[in-house]
C-alpha cells in the first residue's frame, strides 16, 4: 500500500514538472543555479571568448584599413601631384611611406605568422598620423584639408578600430610628440603660429571627443557581446527544457501505460496492444495467442495475511510472469488478480505450453497461507484464445474466448490451463 501510495506521488510531481516545463517556468534548481535575465554579467569563459572576438574584430578591421590605405594612398598622391607639380618630391615621400606601411600590415595581418593585430592596427594609425602632420607642415597648400583630417582622423579611429580605451588614450600620446616635433618644423618651414596653435588645440579637442566615442564604442560592443551571450544561454536553455518535455513526455506516456504497483503494462497499454495486434491479424493474417491468467484463492490469500502480503505477492507472480515469456510477448495487469499474456506468432498448442510453464513457475514460488482445511499455496490457472483471421476477429471477441477458457479451467479444479478456439467457446460461459 505504501508503495502504491508513493508510485502516485512520484506520478503526481513528473505532472507538475510536465506543467512547469510547458509553460516555460524554471524549476527551484534552475532558480538557483542559473542567474536572472536582467544579469547580463560575462561568466570567466565568456569574457575569454569576448576577448577573442575583439582581436578577430581588429584583425579584420585592420587588414580593411590597410587595403583601403594601400589602394587610396597612391590614388590621392597621384591626384595631388598633377594639381600640385611644384610638391611632387614631397608628396612622393610623404604618400609613398603611408602606402608601404599600409601595404606591410595588410600582409603581416594576412600572413601565417598569427602575428597579434593590435600593433599592426597602432602602426598603421601611428603612420597615417605622421603622414596628416608632414601634409599639414611641408605642403602649405593644402593645410586647412590636412587639418581637418587631423580632427577627424582620432574620432574615426576610436570608432573603426575596435580596441580598448587605453590604446586609444596610448595612441593619442604618441603622437604628442610627434606633434611636438611637427611644431619646431613648421617654425623653420615657416608656418604661421596660428596654423600650429590651431592644430594644437584641434588635435587636443578631437582626442577628447575621440576618448569619449571610444569609451561609448567600447561600450556597445560589450553590451552587445552580452546581449549575444545571454541569448545562446536562452537558446541553450530552451533547448534543455525542449529535450527534458520529451523526456517527461516520454515519461508520462510510460507511466500513464504502466501498472504502479507490479511495473507490467495496466489496462490501457493491454488495450493498445490488443488493439495493434487484431489490425496486424486483419492486415496480414498475424495470429496472437492471449493468454488470461487469474489467481486461484487470492481473496482468501489476502484476508488471511493481510494487503501487504497480497501486494507482495502480485508483485512476485508479475515478475514471475515477465520471466517466462518471451522477449516479443507483452505481460498486462487485467485488474485485480488478473494478467494477460499477449504472444504474437504464437499458436494456441504453443501459447498453452507457454502458459503451463509459467503456471507451474508460479507454483514452484510455494506462496502459502492458511485456511480453515489447512495451509494452501498460491496458484494460477489460464485461459488461451486465439486473435486472427480464423479465429476471434476483435479485442471483445478474444478476450470472451480466454474468459470462457479460463471459466472452464477454474471449474476443473483449478491450477489449470485450458485452451479454446471459436468453435468450442459457449455463448454464455458463466
Amino acid at each position: 500500500m505504501t508503495r502504491t501510495v508513493q508510485a502516485r506521488s512520484s506520478r503526481a510531481r513528473d505532472l507538475a514538472r510536465l506543467v512547469q516545463t510547458a509553460l516555460g517556468l524554471p524549476s527551484a534548481q534552475e532558480r538557483r543555479a542559473e542567474p536572472e535575465p536582467a544579469d547580463r554579467s560575462l561568466t570567466v569563459r565568456e569574457q575569454s571568448l569576448f576577448r577573442a572576438t575583439t582581436r578577430r574584430a581588429l584583425r579584420a578591421a585592420t587588414v580593411l584599413a590597410g587595403i583601403t590605405l594601400a589602394a587610396l594612398t597612391p590614388l590621392i598622391a597621384i591626384g595631388m601631384m598633377l594639381l600640385l607639380p611644384e610638391r611632387q618630391f614631397q608628396l612622393f615621400v610623404i604618400f609613398g611611406i603611408g602606402s608601404v606601411i599600409g601595404l606591410g600590415a595588410t600582409v603581416l595581418a594576412l600572413g601565417g605568422w598569427r602575428l597579434p593585430p593590435l600593433p599592426l592596427a597602432f602602426a598603421l594609425a601611428f603612420s597615417t598620423t605622421v603622414t596628416m602632420f608632414c601634409l599639414f607642415v611641408f605642403v602649405p597648400e593644402i593645410r586647412t584639408p590636412s587639418l581637418m583630417l587631423l580632427a577627424l582622423l582620432p574620432p574615426a579611429v576610436a570608432l573603426f578600430l575596435p580596441w580598448s580605451v587605453t590604446v586609444q588614450a596610448g595612441w593619442l600620446l604618441a603622437g604628442a610628440p610627434v606633434l611636438a616635433i611637427f611644431t619646431v618644423a613648421s617654425a623653420r618651414a615657416a608656418v604661421p603660429a596660428a596654423d600650429w596653435f590651431g592644430a594644437w588645440l584641434v588635435l587636443v579637442i578631437s582626442g577628447l571627443a575621440s576618448l569619449v566615442g571610444c569609451v561609448g564604442a567600447s561600450s556597445v560592443r560589450r553590451r552587445a557581446f552580452g546581449l549575444q551571450m545571454e541569448a545562446r544561454r536562452a537558446h541553450a536553455r530552451t533547448v534543455a527544457r525542449e529535450a527534458e518535455l520529451e523526456r517527461l513526455n516520454g515519461e508520462l506516456a510510460r507511466v500513464t501505460r504502466t501498472d504502479p504497483l507490479t511495473g507490467l503494462g495496466n489496462r490501457r497499454r493491454l488495450d493498445e496492444e490488443l488493439t495493434a495486434a487484431a489490425a496486424r491479424a486483419t492486415r496480414y493474417g498475424n495470429d496472437c495467442a492471449i493468454a488470461l491468467l487469474d489467481l486461484d484463492g487470492f481473496k482468501a490469500y489476502n484476508d488471511s495475511l493481510g494487503h501487504v502480503a497480497g501486494d507482495a505477492a502480485l508483485r512476485a507472480v508479475a515478475a514471475v510472469l515477465a520471466a517466462s515469456v518471451r522477449a516479443t510477448d507483452t505481460v498486462c495487469r487485467f485488474g485485480g488478480d488478473e494478467f494477460v499474456v499477449l504472444m504474437p506468432e504464437q499458436p494456441l498448442e504453443g501459447a498453452a505450453r507457454a502458459a503451463e510453464r509459467s503456471r507451474c513457475a508460479i507454483e514452484e514460488l510455494r506462496l502459502h497461507y492458511p485456511t480453515p482445511s489447512g495451509p494452501q499455496v498460491l496458484t494460477i490457472s489460464a485461459g488461451i484464445a486465439l486473435l486472427g483471421r480464423s479465429a476471434a476477429h476483435d479485442e471483445d471477441e478474444v478476450l470472451r474466448t480466454a474468459d470462457a477458457a479460463l471459466y472452464r479451467a477454474k471449474q476443473a479444479g483449478h491450477s489449470g490451463v485450458e485452451a479454446m478456439s471459436l468453435s468450442n467457446s459457449p455463448n454464455d460461459p458463466r
